[in-house]
C-alpha cells in the first residue's frame, strides 16, 4: 500500500473517536487561548525582573564607583603608608559589605521573579491536570 505526504501512517486512525475525546468542543482552543494568557503574563513577569535587575546593578556600580573614588582621594591625602593601610583596610571591608548586601539583594529579587513568572503557568499547569 502507497502513502503520500499528506496521509496518516497510523491507519487505525479514527477522526470520529478522536473528536469525541473532548467533552466540549472548544476545550482545546480555551485551553490554548488560556495557555497563551499565561504565558504571556510570565513573559511580562520575567521582562519586568530582569529590567528591576539591571537597575539594581546599575546603582551597586555606581556606588562602587563613589567608593573607590573617596578611596582614592583618602589615598592621596594618606600621610604614611600606615594610614593608607588603614584607608585601604577599611574600603575593602566596605567593599565586601556592600557586595554582601548586593548579592542578598539580587538574590532576593531573582526568587521573587521566578515566583511571579511561573506563578501563571503552575495556575494552568493545574488546572489542565485537573481536567484531564
Amino acid at each position: 500500500m502507497m502513502t503520500n505526504a499528506f496521509s496518516m501512517p497510523f491507519q487505525g486512525f479514527n477522526a470520529d473517536a478522536f473528536s469525541k475525546m473532548f467533552a466540549m468542543p472548544d476545550s482545546m482552543g480555551s485551553t490554548a487561548r488560556e495557555t497563551m494568557a499565561a504565558s504571556t503574563q510570565s513573559v511580562r513577569a520575567s521582562a519586568k525582573g530582569l529590567q528591576d535587575a539591571g537597575s539594581v546593578v546599575m546603582r551597586q556600580l555606581k556606588d562602587h564607583a563613589e567608593m573607590s573614588t573617596e578611596m582614592g582621594k583618602k589615598l592621596a591625602d594618606a600621610g604614611s603608608i600606615q594610614d593608607a593601610m588603614q584607608i585601604h583596610a577599611g574600603y575593602v571591608k566596605s567593599s565586601v559589605e556592600a557586595n554582601m548586601k548586593g548579592f542578598t539583594e539580587l538574590s532576593t529579587l531573582y526568587a521573587d521573579t521566578l515566583r511571579e513568572a511561573f506563578a501563571p503557568l503552575a495556575k494552568q499547569a493545574k488546572k489542565a491536570s485537573k481536567s484531564a
